[in-house]
């Protein structure tokens, strides 16, 4: 006994030391001061015949020397040039292969060479050969590691998988190189794409001049989609936009669409967070197996895989982060792959953590951890390179996840989200060790953390604690921890919640522990009603069972299984089964345990071999004519009972018919061993249940219907009481253990709709060379005007994608303006087309104004951001998503309208005279965006939605859906765009997101918006777009059908103003004042807030268009009289008018 505690400290010992000392990546230079090999390879594939040609000019560091220069290529393939001395050395048999996107793979026979470089002084090596390589995707580890199918590389008619496993380029050992790349194909292939990391040099061609690990080359028929991402981050922080990539394997416009807005979206959350995105472009490829991997610069996902509709918000932003963690910095696999946990910790758990499920999730890993990893599976994170069964996943990604977990609470996350940064920036394409992490933090901290990183990469197991509490003289409680786990004692720090009767949330201790046994007192034993160890689950540790339900991740990680099947001549063991599920047979369920006990100690009897259920073992009891099928509903009996025909399965029933159905309890015998029970209908079901259950381990019940099993029925039982939770016996406790505060996520998810890409909008209609976008400027060489707005607006239509209507996108026309100057001015307009013919002469349309009010008397511009660069940067955003992702039935037609500001002119023009193109049109419905920046997080109101019976229900619906509240104001003031359409007999709403006291004056800045806000608006634009776009039965139209007056704003005249806010919301006469701009003429005057005006110059105040339309009869210096209720007495008081600045 003490020579094996010997042999096992030496052991530890060693890790620890190698650990310590770092691995040579940590000794040695870094990656980027080594000149990196370069590899120039030019490739033809033949995919028909699994055939590729290459030659590779190899451009070897001096260091290499020059003669006996080691180097292995895949076997299958021939040098056909045979340079000066080459000569076989021998053979590398099949190995496992490893890296990021390995689980278990395998990496193909290779011949070790030796050559000598030419006697001419260069140190270029030019290789040419060939040859075929086609091994066939197959399964490499059992079915519940969740392994995907592997191949060494394979060439042939379904696409091309080529990797560093493939050895198709010579690799002369572990350094990292350089490459580029030309790939063509044989007449047989002539149209297909491919692609590998790197940059885009040409057509299918790429160059890295950033060092890397492997080349990888990818190719098939692909249909590609494209946009491109502006980075999020300061100017000067990154250098160049980011493309956007999806290539599929069969033409799909939508989900392409909805992979390359998530993509910018999931781009936008990391590089704040951790710096700029290191490649030139991310690349969405399908591929024709089932797989899920992450390269630099793109992810290659199967055709099943990017078609799950939980896959864009779980698995896909994994992979584009391992852009920074495994594509960016390289993990030194000799000394343990650090990056996969780190990613799964920043994306899988950062997700969770948004929703404020962060607790649960890491208790989910805590639970593999516990279910999976046997003390004969588990080995010390130093040690995992990649997954190859459940067990390691439990490991290398579930506890390394943890470890970085325990480092943010160790640090906190101002220092741990620094020092990510200054990790990204010191490591960027170059390998770093657990070594290097260890002095990179400790540096940051400004402590030694050599003994938290030893304790956990180096050592294997977790610490498993039970806690009591005893009352002590004076009132006091003393707390008592104990680490009751075989191997010696951890050391760190956990968090205890005290609960006390007269508190609603819990007091928060940190205890730090490192010994077998030890405590500490805590005041006031006779309020204390509760202790929780560990409430977040922030502790790697061994959970006790109590502390998690049964469910199937326990059985399918069992080291020891049996498998009870139903005997042949097994009869229903109760009517209540009904028919026997006699289209399984024997041997079918024999399949199934096989299937399910690959890989650990299984053993498969029938129920008439035994005379009760195994005690030595967790137990599947197959099929609902077992002879032990009662007996496992019957441990089951407080969450599942049998039905007529089915199963309860808490409080939902499941018929046997049609159905697969899984629950799995606690053994009758041993808390520690779980029985389950599995009832599958049809023979036609048990290949689908065989691929599909060991993917639904963490739920303690399932049912499936169909002969292709589809899931519709899962949950998980509830946790029995945990021995970390202690309720005070004497005040007879039974509290619920709530009020934990929430802990803040590390970031928030960004909005679906980019802040920065809507800036860059206002920024750019909001620049004083625009002068105000005023519609009669007088222009200076320098200054583009209106007619600057019209051509940048008209430039993103056209990048946007949307069709130009009759070969352009201006709207040009002669206007008159209110005195009596004719001016030229332009619409643009867009369009996406609809998908039914029937009604192509019926579109939506989607406006705002891109006008504004020129110079004041200064000479100084009105910016205009609200009114209206606001509408117009939400307009082309939405116009864009709305182009890549969606196909509606009937057009939707995008108009940025001129002359607003002179009375609607450019509204009146297109409804009065739509573009020919468009054929016989009759609009369907209008929505305008005006004034849409200053949401603030009120209620979006909404305008004109008396016009049709359906807008009101539309507004509530999106605000469910989206979670962005509208208000149909009381009051409405018709002077904007969309009522050029009510005056037509066209439904149409005006979105405004409130009046303020920048309106029409020089301080409505691009500076003073609400972003966050705008992109609500954009998402609630978008959602009733689609709305409209999809439905084919008409409005039901509420109009009256008389014309609402607006009165005309000269072109020239500077509108005058009174100054006040009106209040949309008053129901009364008159018109409610909530605020008053300073220094106008209200101001002057003494207005205040809630004042409500009756009367101007004797003419009655009905309602906020008479106010409005009163107001535009007046011009700057005219004197008002304005009659007013204050409260209870009625005010009057002389104003004179003024200009708006």
């Amino acid at each position: 006994m003490r020579l094996a505690l010997c042999i096992g400290l030496l052991s530890l010992l060693t890790v620890q030391t190698s650990f310590a000392q770092g691995t040579d990546s940590g000794a040695e230079p870094a990656a980027s001061d080594i000149t990196p090999i370069h590899h120039s390879l030019r490739v033809t594939l033949d995919p028909e015949n699994n055939r590729l040609e290459v030659t590779d000019t190899i451009d070897l560091p001096e260091r290499f020397g020059r003669s006996d220069i080691a180097f292995a290529l895949n076997s299958n393939l021939q040098i056909t040039n045979r340079p000066r001395g080459l000569r076989e050395t021998g053979l590398s048999a099949q190995e496992l292969a490893q890296g990021i996107n390995e689980t278990g793979g395998i990496a193909a026979s290779s011949t070790r060479y030796s050559v000598d470089l030419p006697r001419r002084r260069s140190q270029s090596l030019e290789l040419t050969y060939s040859g075929t390589l086609f091994d066939e995707t197959r399964q490499t580890g059992a079915q519940y590691s969740q392994s995907f199918s592997e191949t060494s590389g394979i060439i042939d008619s379904r696409g091309v998988y080529l990797n560093r496993g493939s050895a198709w380029v010579p690799e002369f050992g572990d350094d990292l190189i350089t490459f580029d790349l030309q790939i063509e194909f044989a007449d047989s292939a002539r149209g297909w794409r491919g692609i590998s990391q790197g940059d885009s040099v040409g057509d299918n061609a790429w160059r890295s001049d950033v060092p890397m690990e492997e080349v990888y080359l990818i190719a098939a028929a692909f249909t590609e989609y494209s946009s491109v991402y502006q980075s999020v981050l300061p100017n000067g922080d990154r250098e160049n936009e980011v493309e956007v990539l999806a290539l599929l394997r069969s033409p799909d416009q939508n989900l392409a669409a909805k992979y390359l807005d998530a993509t910018e979206r999931y781009l936008a959350l990391y590089e704040p967070l951790l710096g700029a995105y290191p490649y030139s472009k991310f690349a969405l490829v399908e591929n024709f197996w089932e797989t899920g991997y992450g390269m630099p610069s793109f992810t290659l996902l199967g055709e099943q895989i990017i078609r799950f509709p939980f896959i864009i918000d779980s698995s896909y932003p994994h992979e584009i982060l391992h852009n920074w963690w495994g594509n960016g910095v390289y993990p030194d696999y000799e000394s343990g792959n650090w990056s996969e946990g780190l990613t799964a910790y920043l994306a899988d758990h950062l997700f969770q953590e948004v929703e404020g499920r962060g607790p649960e999730y890491r208790k989910e890993m805590l639970a593999r951890y516990k279910n999976y990893v046997s003390d004969a599976a588990d080995f010390p994170l130093a040690e995992f390179t990649s997954r190859n069964s459940a067990a390691s996943q439990a490991v290398g990604y579930g506890k390394t996840l943890m470890l970085w977990h325990m480092l943010r609470v160790e640090l906190g996350d101002e220092l741990f989200l620094g020092g990510l940064k200054q990790f990204y920036r010191d490591f960027k394409f170059t390998r770093a060790s657990f070594a290097d992490i260890a002095a990179h933090f400790s540096a940051v901290a400004e402590r030694d953390l050599q003994p938290f990183f030893t304790q956990w990469v180096a050592r294997k197991g977790a610490p498993e604690l039970a806690v009591s509490v005893l009352e002590e003289r004076g009132d006091k409680a003393r707390l008592m921890f104990a680490q009751i786990q075989d191997e010696a004692p951890f050391s760190f720090t956990v968090p205890v919640a005290l609960y006390y009767a007269d508190s609603d949330t819990p007091q928060l201790v940190d205890v730090a522990l490192s010994q077998r046994a030890e405590g500490f007192l805590a005041d006031n034993y006779s309020a204390l009603e509760a202790v929780v160890v560990d409430p977040y689950f922030d502790l790697f540790r061994t959970l006790d069972r109590a502390e998690t339900p049964p469910t199937i991740g326990e059985l399918f990680g069992a080291s020891t299984i049996t498998f009870v099947v139903p005997s042949s001549s097994a009869a229903p063991r109760s009517a209540n089964f009904g028919d026997a599920d006699v289209a399984l047979t024997e041997a079918h369920w024999r399949e199934l345990a096989a299937n399910f006990g690959e890989g650990v100690s299984a053993r498969i009897v029938r129920d008439d071999e035994i005379g009760s259920l195994p005690t030595d073992s967790s137990v599947w009891v197959l099929g609902r004519n077992n002879r032990f099928a009662d007996r496992a509903i019957e441990a089951a009996s407080s969450n599942v009972s049998r039905r007529e025909n089915g199963l309860s399965l808490g409080a939902t029933e499941v018929a046997f018919q049609e159905r697969s159905s899984v629950f799995v309890t606690r053994h009758p015998n041993s808390d520690e061993l779980a029985l389950g029970f599995i009832a599958i209908d049809k023979q036609a079901a048990q290949p689908g249940m065989i691929e599909k259950l060991p993917h639904y381990g963490k739920y303690s019940y399932l049912s499936f219907v169909g002969d292709a099993p589809t899931n519709d029925v899962k949950g998980v039982w509830a946790s029995s009481d945990s021995p970390l939770v202690w309720l005070n016996p004497e005040r007879g406790s039974t509290r619920a253990l709530a009020g934990l505060p929430a802990v803040p996520a590390l970031t928030e998810l960004p909005p679906k709709y980019l802040a920065a890409n809507l800036a860059r909008h206002v920024e750019k209609l909001t620049d004083a060379g625009l002068l105000g976008r005023g519609i009669t400027q007088v222009l200076s060489p320098r200054d583009e005007g209106i007619e600057g707005a019209a051509r940048y607006i008209q430039g993103e239509f056209r990048r946007i994608g949307l069709q130009a209507i009759g070969g352009s996108y201006l709207q040009t026309w002669q206007a008159t303006l209110d005195n009596g100057k004719v001016q030229q001015l332009s619409n643009l307009v867009g369009l996406i087309p609809g998908s039914d013919p029937a009604l192509a002469n019926q579109p939506v349309v989607l406006g705002a104004h891109y006008d504004h009010l020129g110079l004041d008397e200064r000479g100084i511009p009105f910016p205009g951001a609200d009114d209206n660069a606001s509408g117009v940067a939400v307009l082309i955003e939405v116009a864009a998503k709305l182009t890549r992702a969606f196909t509606p039935v009937r057009p939707i037609v995008i108009v940025a309208f001129s002359g607003e500001e002179s009375g609607l002119l450019g509204s009146k023009h297109f409804v009065s005279s739509p573009p020919s193109a468009l054929g016989d049109v009759g609009f369907y419905a209008m929505i305008n965006l005006d004034a849409v920046g200053r949401l603030e997080g009120r209620k979006l109101q909404v305008f004109g939605s008396e016009s049709a019976y359906e807008w009101p229900f539309m507004a509530q619906g999106i605000g469910y859906t989206i979670g962005v509240e509208s208000q149909l104001p009381a009051q409405t003031i018709a002077s904007s765009d969309h009522v050029s359409f009510l005056n037509n007999g066209v439904p149409a709403i005006h979105l405004f997101s409130g009046l303020h006291t920048d309106y029409h004056r020089t301080s409505d800045s691009a500076a003073k918006l609400d972003y966050e806000g705008l992109s609500e608006v954009a998402s609630w634009l978008e959602e009733a777009a689609m709305y409209l776009g999809q439905r084919a039965e008409p409005l039901r139209v509420t109009l009256a059908n008389a014309p609402v007056v607006v009165a005309p704003l000269g072109s020239e005249e500077r509108g005058a103003s009174l100054g006040t806010v009106p209040d949309f919301a008053y129901f009364g006469a008159g018109v409610r004042i909530t605020g008053v701009i300073p220094d106008s003429a209200a101001d002057a005057v003494g207005l205040r807030q809630n004042d409500i005006i009756m009367s101007l110059n004797g003419q009655t105040v009905t309602d906020l268009q008479t106010y409005s339309n009163l107001l535009r009869t007046y011009a700057i210096g005219d004197v008002v009289a304005i009659e007013l209720n204050r409260g209870e007495e009625i005010v009057t008081v002389t104003a004179t008018l003024t200009a708006r600045r």
